[in-house]
């Protein structure tokens, strides 16, 4: 065979493969519906939970990098911890070395073209009957399937051709530079194909076809490992950090499994073909790398069994924002709680930074002017003032209260809540806007200023450390429904008249109602919060001396 044809051979052997991967997992992910997302928040609990799940999805579906990026989706929309995600990620590792299994039975067992062909026949007709079903998604996995052992049969000849006519005696040196050299060399194939799958596929077939060595095939496949990490690396650009620490774990976990593999590469690779020899006469090289690549990353979860905890409480230090440390209660010191009365001014203090905050993005959100992709963020920030308010009240329950601090912490949570409530329509109405277009009827846009404006000033009036009376704030609040009313009718009226759409009439009313009910919640908040408030008297070091 010449070597115009050689080179062909693998080009087109290297594109079945792909397509074959590519359709592949696609398939069995279609097929697989919702079980990914059901297995990813449901059955994480315990380490060994974790580890059998990103085991199990990643070999059901061929891609560690989809277990990946939806790990670190769920991660970053607050539906798995980082203690949960960490053990989904390592088990997604060791569910890699599947692929390396599936060509080795069967890829260089059996005759390819006996089952491939049928498989690819098989599922293009479920494909064709039910397209828009599992069955059909199933059937494409069929298809995948079948064009990758294809590929694998076309890599396989042409790796065998091309191990008999070339000499590679140099590429045969096994010295640390390069070891250290096929490394780099997995590492940059994976990143181009961001799949470690595929390098491995290819590292096989070519150890099969004599063209290297099984040590140089040893250290492509911990390349292999390492490149996989930036499918992860990419996919967290733009996430929280709960979502980067997820994938620092990741890189962390492969690196210093990739070291500890390279340190021990030959004891590990001779005690493998020792053991294999027990049962294994023809000592096949093919099935000694993927058992090195099993052991290695079954080895790599070893390692971190004891230190997760410590890699969990260092990656919680790391990769901090201004909003997360926000989030974390300020003046909620647990040794306040033997004094309940300073427990109490605790919780008023750390209801002021909640009502600060909460309507600032209120009014940030009424600024129609200009959106913000942060109110998701403030939003979990208030949450979890709110969660931590809450706890802290329920720990103060438990103390010797007096009947007068007793009666004051419902209220306490009633103003929480209400914050919480104005975190919340903050953010349906920051989404709003880039429903709502600017160019309205003058009139409408006259009178929606005006509506914006007072809502506004209602809320720097609701400050905690406002001294507004609350007779005030309540005709406010009267002149303030008013305008919603009115404003409420000249909508649907120039919705019925035809110059305004329907679609953006009843996108608009949406906006101006949840303005109101932060209105309301600020004012019931701020009613509610006058009724904490007491007589004290403080010492020049901000200690009560007095409290009426």
């Amino acid at each position: 065979m010449s070597v115009f044809a050689m080179i062909s051979a693998g080009i087109g052997g290297l594109g079945l493969f792909l397509l074959g991967m590519w359709l592949m997992s696609d398939g069995l992910r279609m097929a697989a519906g919702d079980a990914l997302n059901h297995f990813l928040h449901h059955w994480t609990k315990t380490r060994l939970r974790g580890l059998g799940v990103g085991f199990f999805l990643t070999s059901l579906i061929q891609s560690s990098g989809a277990v990946t990026v939806a790990t670190i989706g769920f991660t970053n929309a607050g539906l798995l911890s980082l203690r949960r995600a960490i053990w989904i990620i390592f088990g997604s590792n060791i569910g890699t070395t599947t692929t390396g299994w599936f060509v080795t039975l069967i890829g260089f067992n059996f005759k390819i073209s006996a089952f491939a062909l049928p498989m690819i026949g098989i599922g293009m007709l479920l494909k064709l009957v039910q397209s828009e079903s599992r069955i059909g998604a199933l059937g494409q996995a069929l298809v995948g399937f079948g064009i990758l052992f294809m590929g694998i049969d076309v890599l396989k000849d042409t790796f065998s051709i091309l191990g008999e006519q070339v000499s590679f005696d140099s590429v045969r040196q096994d010295g640390l530079i390069n070891i250290l050299l096929y490394v780099g060399f997995g590492f940059l194939i994976t990143v181009l194909m961001q799949s470690s799958s595929i390098t491995l596929a290819i590292t096989l077939t070519a150890l099969a076809g004599g063209i290297m060595t099984l040590l140089p095939a040893a250290a492509i496949a911990i390349g292999s490992n390492l490149g996989s990490t930036t499918t992860a690396i990419f996919s967290s650009f733009g996430t929280n950090p709960v979502a980067k620490r997820v994938v620092a774990s990741h890189v962390i976990f492969n690196v210093i499994t990739a070291i500890v593999s390279l340190i021990l590469i030959t004891p590990l690779l001779s005690g493998i073909v020792f053991v294999q020899s027990l049962w294994d006469d023809t000592g096949s090289t093919i099935t000694t790398l993927a058992l090195f690549h099993t052991v290695f990353n079954v080895l790599g979860v070893l390692l971190m069994w004891p230190l997760a905890d410590t890699l969990v409480s260092w990656l919680k230090n790391h990769f901090k924002t201004k909003d997360e440390d926000l989030a974390k209660p300020m003046y909620l010191d647990k040794h306040s709680l033997s004094l309940p009365s300073l427990a109490l001014r605790a919780l008023k203090m750390e209801l002021k930074r909640v009502a600060d905050y909460a309507l600032e993005m209120a009014k940030d959100s009424i600024n129609f002017e200009s959106y913000s992709n942060k109110f998701t963020t403030k939003d979990r920030v208030i949450e979890s003032l709110t969660l931590a308010i809450g706890d802290y009240t329920a720990e103060l329950y438990k103390q010797n209260l007096t009947e007068d601090i007793s009666e004051k912490l419902p209220s306490v949570l009633r103003v929480a809540q209400y914050y919480d409530a104005i975190s919340e329509l903050s953010v349906m109405v920051n989404t709003g806007k880039k429903q709502i277009s600017t160019s309205l009827n003058p009139d409408i846009e006259q009178q929606l200023n005006v509506f914006f404006n007072h809502s506004v000033s209602l809320l720097d009036n609701t400050g905690i450390d406002t001294t507004t009376p609350k007779e005030v704030l309540a005709k406010q609040l009267e002149e303030l429904e008013k305008e919603y009313q009115s404003l409420k009718a000249l909508l649907l009226r120039r919705g019925a008249e035809g110059q305004l759409s329907i679609a953006k009439m009843d996108k608009t009313m949406t906006s101006i109602s949840q303005i109101r009910r932060i209105s309301q919640q600020a004012f019931k908040a701020f009613v509610y919060y006058e009724t904490l408030k007491t007589l004290e008297k403080y010492n020049d070091n901000d200690e009560i001396i007095t409290e009426v």
